[in-house]
């Protein structure tokens, strides 16, 4: 899922052909509410998770701005990645999750992209990902190809965009968005998701509690973005 995820976020990024190119750069801010499920297991463990870089916390929720946003006007399906991240912490033992990637692609699913600054790997299964894509979906992959050579700026501005993100740390799937819901505003709209912990996360959460504390699955909580399209 996955790499068809990427695959098609790429032909947005760069420009598809037909209703697929109609794309508006957007803006906001995305709050995330912990579920009583995490804060449980969390708590129950010794864990305690802090807000790091530009992200903020109130009233038991976690705010982070948007960097950088795109979507389809009609559907808001595209990209949201944000500033700043969330420190896992027990005793001496810590870990950073940061710059998180919403990727919501319509009757493909959602996935929520992390960082783990520190750790060697970058988008390592990402470009396994997308390799076995273009492998099991030639013809996908030639849409591709064919609209980064008609959009050769739009390209080499989304290959530096990877290529940064990718070379701060390791990127993992932190998160299943489910229940994706949309409510137009003017200029905008509030997009929401339910987020469900991945298993590269549960493995990350457990090594830090130094026990089996959570699997794969579990409610994280959920996620709120109040999006405004850039004049």
């Amino acid at each position: 899922m996955l790499a068809a995820l990427a695959a098609s976020v790429a032909l947005l990024l760069v420009g598809a052909t037909g209703a697929q190119a109609k794309v508006v750069e957007l803006t906001g801010t995305t709050t995330f509410t912990p579920s009583a499920q995490a804060t449980g297991f969390l708590a129950n463990h010794g864990v305690t998770v802090a807000p790091t870089g530009e992200a903020t916390a109130e009233n038991g929720s976690f705010a982070f701005p948007i960097a950088a946003g795109f979507g389809n006007p009609r559907t808001y399906n595209g990209l949201l990645a944000h500033k700043g991240g969330l420190e896992f912490t027990k005793g001496d033992r810590s870990a950073v999750v940061q710059n998180f990637v919403a990727v919501r692609v319509r009757g493909l699913g959602a996935v929520l992209l992390a960082q783990i600054p520190g750790l060697r790997g970058g988008c390592r299964h990402l470009h396994a990902a997308l390799d076995a894509f273009a492998l099991e979906h030639p013809a996908a992959a030639k849409r591709v190809r064919r609209a980064a050579r008609h959009h050769p700026k739009a390209t080499r501005h989304l290959l530096h965009a990877i290529w940064h993100y990718c070379g701060q740390g390791r990127v993992i799937v932190l998160a299943r968005l489910t229940n994706l819901a949309k409510q137009t505003s003017y200029n905008g709209a509030l997009l929401s998701a339910d987020l469900k912990l991945s298993a590269q996360a549960a493995r990350l959460v457990n090594k830090i509690a130094g026990e089996q504390a959570v699997s794969a699955g579990a409610p994280l909580g959920t996620a709120e973005s109040r999006v405004t399209v850039v004049d």
